[in-house]
């Protein structure tokens, strides 16, 4: 079923609901490619430690006490407990079940009740798995043999190097997460499409950034990155990092959405702002992020996913979604084991395409 993924045509809207699709997703995607876990923020001293979920993995993403960031198992070894449910500051991670005790670079550190020979602490540490760091974003994969994720944006990055986001603060305790009753796909679709601003986004985001002023910079299966133009202040790019990130990115914030896949009609949104620290005591302004936009989205893809079982014919891609159809050849590259096709680039970084 995945063959039936066109670049130049909409998805067929029954992979929106086919459990044995999803399936072959989890294990082909979510089990294999980088992920986007959290801002490097939330792990900026020593010994703290965020939960996430890669795929079906729960992990512990934590500063180590050699202030390594590491993605280690939340999975007790001995019965399999999640050993942490939010996001803290600890050396040593007590399991809340029997108190198998791990110290917080994965070691089993102590074991009650048993004799000293009783337990092999070395073969009981907690897995770990591929973390990297791009642009004080972490990402982790649970294959070992996945590219370097720098290797893998590499395209990407002249674009995004100049706009520095590492500098940027990003707002932990006012991020915000909920579940969207829609396929992952058709959410992360619909966070690269800026076609429908104009009808969707009528009152909250067309206003400040118009439909007809974004423009399709470069991409491939690996990844996009979009411009538009803001009213207010300077051009801003969109950069979709398949299969679980698109941001925002102003010259003095940055707004983004992550997504995890929690069942084939079930979506967990988490919805993330960065902005420079301002020296007069205020918050940096996003258009529309005092708006209802979030609200908008989820109704959308909610709507669409009530469709997902009806017969239907995939329509024509406009030039306006691009983006959308860099991920079609994203999905046929990781499904299908399709060679990705040589990178697009539409105008130079700093430049804009000739129309």
């Amino acid at each position: 079923m995945p063959t039936r993924i066109s670049r130049d045509r909409s998805l067929p809207l029954d992979l929106f609901a086919d459990q044995a699709v999803f399936d072959l997703e989890l294990r082909q995607i979510w089990q294999q490619d980088w992920v986007f876990a959290g801002p490097l923020d939330a792990v900026a001293e020593r010994g703290d430690y965020f939960p996430a979920t890669i795929g079906s993995q729960p992990v512990i993403v934590v500063r180590d006490s050699d202030l390594v960031v590491r993605a280690l198992a939340n999975v007790c070894s001995h019965r399999g407990m999640p050993l942490v449910d939010a996001p803290g500051n600890a050396a040593r991670f007590p399991c809340p079940y029997h108190a198998w005790t791990y110290t917080n670079d994965g070691q089993l550190l102590s074991v009650p009740y048993t004799t000293p020979d009783e337990v092999d602490n070395e073969a009981h540490r907690l897995e770990s798995f591929r973390c990297e760091v791009w642009h004080a974003l972490v990402f982790v994969s649970l294959n070992p043999d996945v590219e370097p994720i720098a290797e893998r944006l590499k395209v990407l990055e002249p674009y995004v190097r100049p706009m520095a986001i590492d500098r940027l603060h990003h707002d932990l305790e006012g991020t915000g997460a909920e579940v969207w009753h829609a396929n992952w796909k058709a959410v992360y679709a619909n966070a690269v499409d800026s076609y429908s601003n104009f009808r969707v986004h009528a009152e909250t985001i067309e206003p400040y950034s118009p439909t007809d002023a974004g423009y399709y910079l470069a991409g491939s299966a690996h990844g996009s990155v979009m411009g538009g133009e803001s009213f207010e202040r300077a051009d801003h790019l969109v950069v979709a990092l398949p299969p679980s990130f698109v941001a925002v990115i102003y010259p003095d914030a940055m707004l983004w959405q992550a997504f995890t896949p929690i069942g084939v009609d079930r979506t967990a949104v988490r919805i993330g702002l960065a902005s420079e620290r301002p020296t007069d005591g205020t918050s940096v302004h996003l258009p529309g992020w005092d708006a209802a936009f979030v609200d908008e989205d989820r109704a959308i893809v909610e709507r669409l996913q009530s469709n997902a079982r009806v017969r239907s014919r995939p329509g024509t891609l406009t030039s306006l979604e691009r983006p959308l159809a860099d991920f079609h050849d994203y999905l046929r590259w990781r499904l299908t084991d399709t060679a990705p096709a040589a990178p697009f680039i539409a105008a130079a970084p700093g430049e804009r395409p000739e129309l």
